[in-house]
């Protein structure tokens, strides 16, 4: 696998009591080429605030959707927007 960018796209909704633990996780790999996508699928908790705590490491990404549409078009979105080789969910 080399030194590859992996894209890992976290669907995100109505998580703001396990979000940061769930970034905290994929920030504590030993594998450091990697690239976080948080899709927010319209969540109206605090979530959104929780996430932009972590946007400060450029290797996480926030898209934020208006309104709530689903686990699946939330990681088609993610992967809209994904750069890397491999891709995780």
């Amino acid at each position: 696998m080399e030194n590859n960018l992996v894209s890992i796209i976290m669907p995100c909704y109505q998580a703001e009591n396990y979000v940061a633990q769930a970034i905290e996780s994929v920030i504590a790999q030993t594998y450091l080429n990697w690239e976080l996508i948080v899709v927010d699928d319209g969540s109206f908790d605090g979530s959104r605030e929780i996430i932009e705590v972590f946007l400060s490491d450029k290797r996480i990404k926030y898209i934020g959707l208006d309104k709530n549409t689903g686990v699946a078009n939330a990681r088609n979105v993610g992967l809209e927007h994904a750069k890397g080789r491999y891709i995780s969910f």
